[in-house]
């Protein structure tokens, strides 16, 4: 009996110490006593447990996260530009001290070309694509463009290795400026298409030059506004007025489609405009002869796809909206004559899951791609970058 009195005393203590620090709890929130203020930084421990709570967090929910090669041509660079445009002002760049104001918060962001990165590949995709909570750091602007964010990813690995004149290298395009124009063209633009629109971050990046003027001014003002998905496009467009993207829809769209080197590019693989006939009657094109067997054979299926469609499958031809063809098309359609094999395989795979996005035209892809096995979208994308 005495032990059931004793019980029922502590667990009465218990239940009153509580009700005290909830109490208190109550009148700290209340009052405002307790100072949220960054200048005074953290507590020690509290700067540890923070710290290690992030570090289990990412490190658990970051399993499974299957990382690409990293060490694709281009990547670098494509990751190099994204630091630029959205992550040195608070992480800094080569050469330059830390950002005064960013050093200020709370936790203060890590100052990123002297750091030592003991993340994994995966885990830093995972703070990339979600940020952190309570530390400043944003989640990628497109939870749809997963593959986006792996060339930063690679960017931060080589990080450490890279001095001030390589990174300067990948951010910087040797272009004359003579106008307003080529200024915002250096500015927004060059690092990622080249000051030409041929592109110079590898084949994730698409060839502009030459491209429609209509269909670069509309999937602009659709980054702009969020309608079309990119983490990297979408910060850039929303920068813009609505002169500057005329600007930049014309001067792309009256570049040189082939590159003064030879190289070919939009237009290039196939005959001119003028040069051609009805789809449905002229010759097979043959393959480029560089191509084994295996890739001769996709060939052939993406340019039957091209030109002829699949009829049980009820998908169209692409030359009907996309060319090459003599008739005049709307240009608010893209060309995808030149266009990379990598960047029209995966604009396809958007389009088949609904993550692309764009203007209201997009919509009239949804019901096309979905429909393609991924051997038809290999086979296209093969046809049309030869």
């Amino acid at each position: 009996m005495s032990n059931m009195r004793t019980n029922w005393q502590r667990a009465k203590e218990l239940a009153i110490l509580l009700v005290g620090l909830g109490v208190i709890g109550v009148v700290v929130l209340v009052t405002g006593v307790f100072p949220v203020k960054a200048s005074s930084g953290h507590w020690p421990i509290t700067a540890w447990i923070l710290d290690f709570a992030s570090d289990r967090s990412v490190d658990f929910h970051s399993a499974g996260i299957e990382p690409p090669p990293l060490d694709e041509p281009g990547m670098i660079r494509l990751g190099a530009a994204s630091y630029e445009a959205n992550c040195r002002w608070c992480h800094g760049r080569p050469g330059l001290p830390v950002p005064r104001v960013p050093a200020e918060m709370t936790p203060s962001p890590p100052y990123l070309p002297t750091a030592t990165f003991h993340q994994t590949p995966r885990e830093l995709f995972y703070i990339i694509k979600h940020g952190i909570k309570f530390a400043g750091m944003p989640a990628w602007p497109s939870r749809q463009r997963d593959d986006e964010i792996w060339p930063l990813v690679a960017f931060l690995k080589s990080f450490q290795d890279m001095d001030d004149a390589t990174y300067l290298d990948h951010i910087k395009v040797g272009m004359e400026i003579d106008s307003a124009t080529t200024q915002l063209v250096a500015d927004a633009c060059a690092s990622c298409h080249g000051a030409d629109g041929h592109g110079r971050a590898g084949d994730r990046v698409p060839v502009i030059a030459g491209q429609n003027r209509e269909y670069l001014e509309r999937t602009l003002e659709a980054f702009k506004t969020g309608q079309r998905h990119s983490g990297i496009m979408e910060p850039i467009a929303a920068r813009l007025e609505a002169e500057e993207i005329r600007k930049l829809a014309d001067y792309f769209s009256t570049q040189p489609e082939h590159r003064s080197d030879g190289d070919s590019a939009l237009g290039s693989k196939l005959a001119s405009d003028s040069e051609l006939g009805d789809p449905a009657s002229k010759p097979a094109a043959t393959p480029p002869s560089d191509l084994d067997q295996a890739q001769k054979r996709l060939y052939e299926l993406g340019e039957t796809l091209a030109n002829h469609g699949d009829g049980p499958s009820k998908i169209a031809s692409c030359v009907e909206c996309h060319g090459p063809s003599p008739i005049d098309r709307s240009a608010e359609y893209p060309r995808l004559e030149g266009q990379p094999a990598y960047y029209l395989r995966h604009q396809l795979h958007l389009f088949a899951k609904q993550n692309r996005g764009g203007t209201e035209n997009a919509d009239l892809m949804h019901p096309i791609a979905d429909k393609l096995s991924d051997e038809q979208i290999d086979a296209l994308a093969l046809y049309y970058s030869r």
